[in-house]
């Protein structure tokens, strides 16, 4: 019985998708992470409002100094054909007809930017270029937080004894926050086994430090106020071999002394260069390095926020020539559970295409892990070659050793006719309202209840909605002062 309930459940919320605005749904964004200088930013609810000429979405929001606010890309902000496609954060309204220098100043004025040939959003977690003041940009870290649920739950109570009904809705708005990722390079050849590791936010410390955990290895970046325990540390980013424990306030590591890979000296526990002179033990000694801390083309993973979730896939296959896979745009995949690897897997609601995670598509050793889109129904018992055809044949995939969720937004590998193609496509999460309906029913020994009810498992008891057999038994009343 609770099996069937939990499908009904599920089907009624899945039922009750508010339609996006559009044929692409955009999540309205948060501002975190601006300089002292453009403080005003912080925290600037930007609302997407439309799209510009390439079909690549803007926002608008208002700044705490009562001005507005714009998120855009512009392929060429000068408009002289020589210049970066970027991000831009500006004062000045995009124009949509352009093609190129959307505020149409002829020069790249703005509050901040990040070059880019996404076009698709802008980076949930990246270090952008801000104007701070200084004669140069700073490189700073920018957090957009997609604001990506709505929820509305209404809850009905009724008597037999009573024709009285109340109806209570509530509803609210969470705001998300994507973990950031960048990738590690510079390091010494005595430390080579740090290069190319992919560095994954796993949360804060008591300090309020993000940490980091690298997703091929034991290895973790955090910051520490004082390494060994002591009275007189220095505080400083760490890259580590120990996990470090985020509950406690210093040594973080716990090992009662300052033994690491590498460090960075600040009292700055929120922002990490994106390229800064590191101490890193080289085998003799300590030696001055710069390492390279790089999210470029890694985008976040939004863990946790697909369990529930209806993805909509859109990519620009026309763009890219690629008509044999122009179906798929637009597709509303629903999740459908798990695999047999704990992964989650999804169904477009129109047609027989699938989303899911293989740990071997051909079912070989040494293949990579990816995420694949594919016409076969993936086995869910099977561990991998989950659609079984021995070989690695699907419309498309995307590697990752993360299988907690499909990319929001990641370059993948498309079969375009007769040749692979790389192309960017974003899994958008539609906005959710869900309904949930309660329903109490109560007899009293003057009225009685004349309803009836059925289901596909057989003719429930008229007087109190229960099997039979159970009425038969006596145990009615019972289970009615359980359940109510």
């Amino acid at each position: 019985a609770m099996s069937q309930l939990t499908r009904a459940m599920t089907a009624l919320s899945f039922g009750m998708l508010a339609a996006p605005s559009s044929a692409e749904y955009y999540p309205d964004l948060v501002f975190h992470g601006a300089c002292a200088a453009k403080s005003f930013l912080n925290g600037v609810h930007f609302a997407n409002v439309g799209r510009t000429y390439y079909g690549a979405p803007y926002y608008k929001g208002t700044s705490s100094d009562g001005a507005d606010q714009y998120i855009y890309w512009d392929p060429d902000c000068a408009g002289g054909g020589d210049g970066a496609a970027r991000w831009i954060v500006g004062a000045q309204a995009p124009d949509i007809t352009r093609k190129n220098d959307l505020d149409g100043d002829g020069t790249c004025e703005y509050h901040a930017r990040i070059d880019s040939t996404h076009k698709e959003f802008p980076p949930p977690v990246a270090f952008w270029s801000m104007r701070c003041g200084a004669p140069t940009s700073e490189s700073t870290l920018v957090d957009l937080a997609a604001v990506t649920t709505t929820e509305t739950r209404t809850t009905t109570t009724s008597s037999t004894s009573s024709s009285s009904k109340t109806a209570t809705t509530s509803s609210g708005t969470t705001t998300t926050t994507t973990p950031m990722m960048f990738k590690l390079s510079g390091a010494c050849p005595y430390k080579d086994f740090l290069n190319g590791l992919t560095f994954r936010e796993e949360g804060t410390t008591v300090s309020g430090a993000r940490y980091f955990k690298a997703l091929e290895a034991d290895q973790y970046l955090y910051h520490d106020v004082d390494c060994d325990g002591g009275s007189n540390g220095v505080k400083r980013w760490i890259i580590d071999s120990d996990m470090p424990d985020p509950s406690v306030t210093q040594d973080l590591d716990q090992d009662n002394k300052c033994n690491y890979h590498a460090r960075l000296n600040t009292e700055n526990t929120r922002d990490l260069p994106s390229a800064g002179t590191w101490q890193v033990w080289c085998g003799l000694g300590w030696v001055d390095t710069v390492l390279h801390l790089d999210n470029t083309g890694i985008w976040p993973h939004m863990d946790g926020q697909y369990e529930s979730a209806v993805l909509e896939l859109q990519g620009h296959f026309s763009e890219h020539e690629c008509s044999q896979q122009e179906a798929l745009n637009s597709l509303q995949f629903e999740l459908q559970g798990t695999t047999a690897g704990g992964f989650p897997w999804y169904k477009a609601k129109t047609a027989e295409q699938y989303i899911y995670y293989d740990l071997s598509c051909s079912g070989a050793a040494g293949t990579s892990a990816r995420w694949v889109i594919d016409e076969d129904a993936p086995n869910v018992s099977a561990i991998a070659d989950l659609d079984g055809d021995r070989n690695c044949s699907y419309h498309a995939r995307v590697k990752t050793t993360d299988g907690t969720a499909p990319p929001k937004g990641a370059m993948w590998r498309v079969q375009c006719n007769t040749s692979w193609t790389d192309m960017w496509l974003a899994l958008f999460r539609l906005p959710v309202t869900t309904t949930v309906v309660r329903t109490k029913t109560t007899t009293s020994t003057t009225t009685k209840a004349a309803a009836k009810a059925t289901t596909h498992d057989g003719v429930l008891n008229s007087a109190t909605g229960l099997p039979h057999g159970l009425a038969v038994l006596g145990l009615g009343p019972l289970l009615l002062w359980l359940l109510c």
